[in-house]
């Protein structure tokens, strides 16, 4: 992966910034473990024996760095967030930025980079998995909604020396499993749609051949295919969208080539002329037709380069058992016809599935499974809005439910890569989505920031 030569003014924002910060406070960690108990300083209860992901002691000082950024917790002492995908943050979290919470990350951080813990596992998977913990805390402390504060720059310091400090060389990044592929060896779950079992999870082994039946697409104009998954995850994942519709892969090109050669697939609403609607006269795909989303995890080198993994984070299927006639008008969202059409089906990383080399990692999503909204939420921590344990539980929402939530209209109509300025196509290169996902991520502001911070590190 090419250097990163442009950075945005926010590299300068970061080192001209720090000069709040004196190379003392930087690096006083030293002198006040020498002097403190926080070397010992780890949580006991009987919660923190779960939190042992990293390593089978529960004091691990990785496990105890994953759970101070990582758990959230009521009043009552339930905890959340254990093997989370992502951390329970939201936009206006401020949990990690005043009182307890706040002052055990830093004690933990500084534990961490004192004792060079970086040392103390090897394994170039364990080290991967814990630089994109903490470079999803960073993500969220540099660009959440609030205004700065010495607090948050104490936080952004100390994670990116951490950060740094668990960066693997390009060689070694790309030498990390394909752990699509090892679920797929492992033959635990069905490889295609039963129709009359839409209970059956199902992962399809032929989904990244090059010529099988499921199509990459790509965005005709430029830009991520799936901007509004790639803008919520600052761009720590590139995002993949492929089609497949019953009769094959030269069907679904077909159908791929009528769509781009259709001639108005936007028309003007009547009610609104400065609004586009979806023309209902666009080539409609076949009932059967099946979309995956798949999302593939990033991390920072060692040179502090964008460089793209092998390690799939997620999957998200979707079948259109059938497609109901019309679309809905303007903003209506009822979307009881897309959830009796649409089965959907989803994979999720799991740590410690992963570490133990079990399927990949990758485990399927329940029925029942409920989970706090994190993407497309409104930002509120949910945490924070309420004391109540009962009225947490009832934050939590069915995670196969989200499909539909946004994708509510019947079949192509719910495809919201199409736009008026984008088409999809199929992709031309099996590589686009990592590039302009790197390029969509070098001009945000928390990569300016990483970058200034990482340069700093290296000036000392």
């Amino acid at each position: 992966m090419h250097r990163t030569k442009f950075f945005i003014g926010a590299l300068w924002v970061a080192l001209i910034g720090l000069s709040a910060i004196s190379s003392n406070s930087i690096f006083r960690s030293a002198n006040r473990l020498q002097d403190s108990s926080l070397l010992n300083n780890s949580n006991t209860s009987s919660e923190a024996k779960t939190w042992c992901l990293y390593d089978s002691d529960r004091n691990h000082i990785w496990n105890r760095l994953y759970r101070s950024l990582y758990m959230r917790a009521t009043r009552e002492g339930q905890e959340y967030g254990y093997d989370e995908l992502d951390p329970l943050f939201w936009h206006n979290t401020k949990y990690l930025f005043s009182g307890p919470p706040y002052q055990q990350a830093i004690n933990t951080l500084d534990e961490f980079l004192v004792t060079h813990a970086e040392r103390l596992i090897s394994d170039p998977l364990k080290r991967a998995m814990l630089q994109r913990d903490l470079w999803a805390i960073f993500d969220w402390a540099a660009e959440g909604d609030y205004s700065p504060s010495a607090a948050r720059r104490e936080l952004e310091v100390r994670l990116v020396q951490v950060i740094r400090r668990l960066s693997l060389p390009v060689e070694r990044i790309q030498s990390l499993p394909n752990n699509y592929e090892e679920v797929v060896a492992a033959k635990t779950f069905a490889t295609q749609y039963d129709t009359d079992r839409h209970e059956q999870v199902f992962l399809p082994p032929d989904l990244f051949q090059p010529n099988g039946s499921w199509v990459l697409l790509s965005a005709r104009g430029g830009g991520p295919t799936a901007p509004a998954h790639v803008a919520a995850f600052f761009g720590r994942s590139a995002f993949l969208i492929f089609i497949r519709l019953p009769e094959g892969r030269e069907a679904t090109l077909n159908y791929l080539k009528s769509l781009s050669e259709f001639p108005r697939p936007w028309i003007p609403d009547q009610q609104d002329l400065d609004r586009v609607l979806p023309n209902p006269e666009l080539p409609q795909f076949p009932v059967g037709t099946q979309l995956a989303l798949v999302r593939e995890m990033m991390l920072i080198d060692d040179h502090g380069n964008l460089t793209p993994t092998s390690i799939i984070e997620e999957v998200q299927i979707r079948v259109h058992r059938a497609i109901p006639p019309g679309i809905p008008a303007g903003l209506d969202t009822d979307r009881n016809p897309a959830r009796t059409s649409l089965d959907t089906y989803e994979f999720k990383l799991s740590r410690s599935k992963l570490f133990a080399g079990d399927s990949g990692g990758l485990r399927p999503v329940a029925r029942d499974e409920k989970e706090f909204p994190l993407f497309q939420s409104h930002g509120i921590d949910l945490f924070e809005l309420t004391a109540e344990q009962a009225l947490l539980g009832r934050e939590l929402r069915p995670v196969l439910d989200f499909c539909s939530s946004c994708h509510f209209r019947p079949g192509i109509h719910s495809m919201l890569s199409r736009s008026v300025r984008h088409n999809i196509i199929p992709s031309w290169d099996s590589k686009f989505e990592v590039s302009t996902t790197e390029g969509w991520k070098q001009r945000q502001y928390s990569w300016g920031l990483l970058q200034g911070l990482w340069q700093l590190q290296l000036q000392r």
